[in-house]
């Protein structure tokens, strides 16, 4: 059998996988983007499609002002079969109004999911787990080593409040590498596991594991810690893998979901984390990930995933994203202000506000994230801007770090821009005046077509005006979207649409974007 990682391309880090009569789910985090929280459905393990989100309410995520790579971190989904409920646990590490972690429910994942229920622990990367018995037993990295020096607290909790039925006791803390993190509980082979990830999510990220005979006895560590990491792969082109989370598939064949990233250039990506997927097998009780060598983009295992009357898997080649309101994957950069968006059949009208893309807060953006490394995206849109309003297309990944193709006035002259943000630098690459002439009627602004031709290393940009030739508008490098450029950030590249009044309030006039085509040439 042979499938590709990433399983989930694309920023999807942290993911965290459950399954119910031969349908699984599948979590990944979301940080400061709205809605929170996408969910996936297989059946299959191979072939995922998103159906949602679990926090799509203000009341369930609060994102306002949050800064980069803060807001939602790991969550973890869990299938209670004693009260056939699904419940996703997570943090919020914005929201300090309320205690971070919390944990939503519902029948049916495709659905709306519950208000949040909030519980008494800190730390992250909050799990549950749902013994034999019924009982619901709640971990998280406590972070205050001055708690227990394990860093890992796990209580019985009762589901309906979130309130502690007992005392949380530490648990085992790891190998002793920094950042331990990501707890699971899992039941096997008539004992207890806790799986953690240690190390950091970068290069040293690393997965590992202990057992018990009892819930909440003495773990024993695995000799063979780490069971999973690429630490010592420096040239191997995925890097940081960790924060694993483990399921049984309906044949009895167990796996490993966890991120990892493609590097690009020596020790740099942009995509952000990825979904990937390797088997499991169990060795004197003990879980051996991939057979012990190391996590490769074309994997060949010696069993299939998919039930034996699956189809062959087909690859796709393509990726279509052209209903901007039903796509769930076009996600808002933190709690939307929902004046500014009008969706149609034809499109999105996008009215700008005061707020631009360096800014942190909620500009009027919606984005898509880019999911391969060579591909290209293709966006057409039109905009009559008035003083200084702006909108066009993004290569966002932070406030400090993005690159924009946009339609704004100089001079009294509409002008195409190619700008390049990064860190306290914003450079006017190319600067094109478009004459109102050359729309398809005299004297309206033409329609843009802006296309984005990826490769691993560089952005080569063009534009073309109501259906006419493409003209190139520059380059750009990817190294500079790259989390090792900047300040240390768990997101990664979106292909966005944006508009902005330059901070003088609401745009008069709003920017129809028509359509968007991402194609995959990985």
């Amino acid at each position: 059998m042979t499938y590709k990682n990433p399983i989930i391309p694309g920023f999807y880090p942290d993911p965290s996988i459950c399954k119910k009569d031969g349908v699984y789910y599948l979590v990944t985090s979301s940080f400061e983007f709205f809605p929170g929280v996408p969910i996936f459905r297989s059946t299959d393990l191979l072939n995922w499609r998103q159906i949602g989100h679990c926090l799509t309410r203000k009341s369930q995520l609060n994102l306002e002002n949050v800064a980069a790579s803060k807001g939602i971190y790991a969550a973890t989904i869990r299938y209670n079969p004693h009260n056939d409920l699904f419940y996703m646990v997570t943090t919020n590490t914005h929201d300090k109004q309320k205690i971070g972690n919390f944990f939503v429910y519902t029948s049916d994942p495709a659905a709306e999911w519950s208000d949040p229920v909030f519980v008494a622990q800190g730390g992250i990367d909050p799990s549950l787990f749902f013994d034999e018995d019924g009982s619901a037993h709640f971990i998280s990295n406590a972070r205050d080593r001055t708690v227990h020096k394990s860093g890992f607290l796990m209580g019985q909790i009762d589901l309906a409040t979130g309130e502690f039925l007992t005392e949380p006791q530490p648990l085992w803390g790891g190998i002793g590498q920094n950042a331990p993190e990501a707890p699971h509980i899992y039941r096997a082979n008539s004992y207890y596991y806790q799986l953690i990830a240690e190390g950091g999510t970068e290069l040293n990220h690393m997965v590992t594991i202990a057992r018990s005979r009892q819930l909440y006895g003495t773990y024993e560590p695995c000799p063979q810690n780490p069971i999973l990491t690429h630490q010592n792969q420096k040239g191997h082109q995925i890097q940081g893998t960790g924060h694993a989370d483990f399921i049984e598939d309906e044949n009895g064949n167990w796996w490993a979901v966890f991120l990892a990233y493609r590097q690009t250039h020596q020790y740099f990506h942009h995509l952000g984390r990825e979904t990937f997927l390797a088997p499991v097998d169990w060795v004197d009780d003990w879980p051996v990930i991939n057979g012990g060598e190391p996590i490769q983009l074309d994997m060949q295992v010696g069993r299939s995933p998919i039930l034996a009357e699956m189809p062959p898997i087909q690859h796709l080649t393509q990726e279509y994203g052209t209903n901007f309101e039903s796509d769930f994957r076009w996600v808002y950069l933190r709690n939307p202000d929902e004046s500014l968006y009008r969706f149609t059949q034809a499109g999105l009208w996008l009215t700008g506000n005061q707020y631009t893309l360096s800014d942190v807060a909620n500009p009027a953006f919606l984005g898509i994230r880019q999911p391969h490394l060579t591909g290209s995206a293709e966006f057409t849109f039109s905009f009559s801007p008035k003083n200084n309003e702006e909108a066009g297309v993004s290569i966002f990944y932070k406030f400090d770090a993005h690159i924009d193709i946009f339609v704004k006035r100089s001079h009294g002259k509409i002008c195409l821009f190619l700008r390049k943000v990064v860190g306290d630098i914003a450079h006017i690459e190319s600067k094109i005046p478009i004459d109102p002439q050359n729309g398809a009627e005299s004297g309206k602004i033409p329609t843009i077509t802006i296309k984005i031709c990826a490769e691993p290393l560089k952005y080569d940009i063009y534009a073309r005006l109501s259906g006419g030739q493409f003209f190139y508008l520059g380059q750009a490098l990817t190294r500079h979207v790259s989390t090792e450029s900047h300040e240390l950030g768990f997101t990664g590249v979106f292909y966005a649409i944006y508009a902005t009044s330059n901070g003088t309030g609401k745009c008069e006039n709003a920017a129809f974007f028509r359509d968007c085509i991402i194609r995959n040439k990985d």
